[in-house]
């Protein structure tokens, strides 16, 4: 099957535009393409969070030589366009719905794990020094409409029941003081983990710590053929060949079709679009009385916003990024971020927008997260679909997956996790589900409105 979306959203010689990659400094040095035939213990393919973290665990802790072939440089995917939020996430189900299907113990170790990545991130960039621009503590959610306290009060009993703790709930007046003041806030919800940062500072901080552990990065190295012989798998690019015993794949929203069999019509890339402003100055910070101190926020729309303040104080928001990824596209998703900001922010309405990108997130066709081997394809190994959450879970899945593959278990996998992919009933259509999903969540933002 051919692309699922405009072609310059696959171009890796394209520069993605973002505030991120502009801001990031020097870009990951001794990335060669791969040349002429190598070999190597384990292969992956990405140079993302998933990837990359696989790779440092594993050059580290099992003196495993690897390699990682990546079609652009790292951090060119998702991990370096996100919008910066460390936070809870990898299903696209809650807790409510993780339960209902696995029980209540396995929703319980879902949240748990969710914890752990959130401090796996923590752990790696304090250890070793990241450069990462870490700051915040703790996601916020705002309530949008009146009626939206009742919601996070729900989901804070959600959390209590199955994570063992509490949100804080703010009103207005409280998230004036600790948040920032505007329109359209009636209140908010502090989640007790998590905090922002600099995704593609971060990508490429582990690129570099992973090649400190021992671990070759090939950058421009996209895997154009997959054969096998004497056991081996070889992968083909367009300058050489690496032959493994195993295989990880780790090319989440950017895992094209004619990869591999196991793959094919079992994952949904979503677009995302994120704006930035300019640097904001102290008068126009406080003309909405930012708090310095505040991490990352989301609000409670069903097509909701994201947003951080960079710690060079450029307004960073995202959003939906439409159904096709044309340049014109593009620019109307942009323009409605832009309106977004102001109506969230009246007093930076004159703000310029400095920078504009998209990029795509992965969904399946059951919402859940998958980490495993491929049993028709011994050796092969995946971890995919983080539903638009992978900073912190990708992360963390890139251990899990390490330990799968050198059998040395150094994580708990919860079962909803371990569940085989299944293609989408229809995978040559999978895309056109998009607009089923777009037009549940503008339905669902309609019933809240009319709901006492």
């Amino acid at each position: 099957m051919g692309l699922l979306y405009h072609p310059i959203l696959y171009d890796r010689l394209e520069s993605v535009g973002s505030f991120w990659e502009s801001s990031a400094g020097e870009p990951v040095s001794n990335c060669a393409p791969l040349q002429n035939d190598a070999q190597c213990d384990v292969a992956i393919i990405g140079a993302g969070y998933t990837g990359l973290s696989a790779a440092y665990h594993l050059s580290r802790d099992d003196d495993v030589e690897v390699r990682v072939l990546e079609a652009g440089v790292p951090g060119w995917g998702a991990s370096g366009r996100n919008g910066g939020h460390c936070c809870f996430g990898g299903a696209g189900l809650s807790a409510r719905e993780i339960s209902q299907q696995f029980g209540v113990d396995v929703a319980r170790q879902t949240i748990k794990t969710q914890r752990e990545s959130i401090d796996l991130v923590d752990e790696i960039s304090s250890t070793n020094n990241l450069d990462i621009d870490k700051h915040g503590i703790g996601e916020i959610e705002i309530a949008h409409l009146p009626k939206a306290i009742k919601w996070l009060r729900e989901e804070n009993e959600a959390w209590r029941h199955f994570g063992g703790f509490e949100c804080e709930l703010w009103s207005a007046e409280e998230f004036a003081e600790r948040g920032y003041r505007g329109p359209h806030v009636y209140g908010a919800s502090l989640f007790p983990f998590g905090f922002a940062l600099h995704p593609m500072r971060y990508a490429r901080e582990l690129a570099r710590l992973a090649q400190r552990s021992g671990a070759i990065v090939h950058a421009n190295s996209e895997v154009t053929r997959w054969t096998r012989e004497n056991g081996m798998h070889r992968l083909h690019t367009a300058t050489g060949t690496l032959r493994a015993r195993k295989v990880l794949v780790a090319t989440n929203g950017f895992t094209l079709d004619e990869l591999h069999p196991a793959f094919e019509g079992c994952l949904l890339p979503a677009l995302s679009q994120v704006v930035s402003t300019r640097a904001l100055s102290d008068d126009e910070l406080a003309a909405h009385e930012w708090n310095a101190n505040c991490g990352p926020l989301y609000d409670s729309r069903s097509m909701f916003s994201y947003f951080q303040m960079s710690l060079g104080r450029h307004l960073v928001l995202g959003g939906s990024g439409g159904l096709t990824g044309t340049p014109t596209s593009r620019e109307n998703w942009k323009r409605f971020l832009s309106k977004r900001i102001e109506t969230m922010f009246p007093e930076w309405r004159h703000v310029e927008i400095s920078h504009t990108w998209n990029g795509l997130w992965c969904m399946t066709s059951d919402s859940l997260t998958h980490i495993g081997e491929v049993e028709t394809d011994p050796g092969v190994f995946y971890s995919l679909a983080y539903h638009g959450n992978g900073v912190a879970m990708a992360t963390w899945s890139g251990r899990a997956a390490a330990g799968l593959i050198t059998g040395r278990s150094n994580a708990v996998l919860p079962v909803s996790m371990s569940q085989p992919l299944r293609k989408f009933p229809v995978a040559t259509l999978r895309k056109w589900s998009m607009y089923w999903f777009f037009a549940k969540r503008v339905f669902k933002d309609a019933a809240k409105r009319l709901l006492p």
